[in-house]
């Protein structure tokens, strides 16, 4: 059933994405961008599906960076990332009632979106649940100077964390949102692939079976990454950061909840979680194991993860 909240959405995205059209090509034939300075000293593009420990390692990062960096969070594919957030936030200070995260400076989000750029030391912005092939279209590489200026050096960093624990924390995850409207933790941004087939591509991307990312692939393994300080600071060398660990400990309230099982309960102690073992929560759970019947899965985490007794076992019952 299509709600008159849906509707009303469908017709203002349409609205805004003509007037994308026309400011784009105004900025495309007129603007002078200025290709002698490079806005952004560095520029980190993440991948991941969500609950995958992206926001984790989004703010372990970013505690590895100077202050002056900016963060933009779930981009939408081939668009403005700076226009997305202002127009979003600008539609929130007109509809007051309505709850969402609201900015300090709308006016700064204004400018950067019309391309008067403030520089930066870094700029990281991350993609959920969505195809790689459309992060990576041709059509937003075109446009990238325009959306968010030169960079000197650029990353793509996707994470990958095993299927059977995201799975869980995905389900568990949906639990304090059942009556949350138009919000599905088993849905994905794919008109191609559900979430295990989703998994699957991206841990093809992992294994350079697919190329869609060009710019420095960083691949990070977010079981190792949470296990192996040793890992975390060679993820540090490859992104030219200086590595300090800061962060790490912290639980970040990633959709307004923190951790699907343990909320913000474990913050400044995020190595106790016991962020491996969250499948064992649903190893009975008939939908659960439908989605390890995904052709490719079981054999993809292997190749990434190595084989893993327990969960073994229960591979035994599909």
């Amino acid at each position: 059933m299509i709600t008159k909240g849906k509707v009303e959405y469908i017709f203002r995205r349409s609205r805004q994405k003509v007037w994308h059209f026309i400011e784009d090509s105004y900025r495309t034939s007129f603007q002078d961008i200025q290709r002698e300075n490079c806005v952004n000293s560095k520029e980190i593009r993440v991948l991941g599906l969500r609950r995958s420990g992206n926001h984790a390692i989004i703010n372990w990062i970013r505690s590895q960076l100077p202050k002056n960096t900016v963060f933009i969070n779930h981009t939408r594919v081939r668009e403005n990332p700076y226009r997305n957030v202002y127009e979003d936030q600008l539609f929130l200070s007109r509809n007051p009632q309505l709850k969402g995260w609201r900015c300090e400076d709308i006016d700064w989000w204004k400018k950067e979106a019309k391309g008067h750029f403030s520089p930066k030391d870094c700029l990281i912005y991350s993609f959920e649940d969505q195809e790689i092939a459309q992060v990576a279209h041709h059509s937003f590489e075109k446009m990238h100077d325009i959306y968010l200026g030169q960079s000197s050096e650029r990353f793509d960093v996707i994470v990958i964390r095993d299927p059977f624990n995201l799975f869980a924390s995905r389900l568990q995850g949906n639990k304090p949102r059942a009556n949350a409207r138009n919000f599905d933790l088993m849905n994905v941004y794919s008109r191609h692939h559900n979430l295990p087939e989703l998994w699957v591509t991206y841990a093809k991307e992992c294994l350079n079976e697919t190329t869609f990312l060009r710019h420095n692939k960083v691949v990070i393994n977010y079981n190792q990454w949470f296990s192996d300080c040793d890992y975390r600071q060679q993820i540090a060398d490859l992104l030219g950061l200086t590595f300090s660990d800061a962060g790490f400990t912290e639980v970040v309230r990633a959709g307004g909840i923190g951790s699907s099982f343990d909320g913000i309960n474990f913050n400044n102690d995020a190595a106790s979680m016991d962020v491996l073992n969250r499948w064992k929560r649903f190893e009975e759970n008939p939908f659960f194991l439908d989605l390890l019947k995904t052709p490719e899965l079981v054999e993809y985490s292997v190749r990434l993860f190595g084989h893993l007794p327990e969960i073994d076992k229960l591979l035994e019952l599909l």
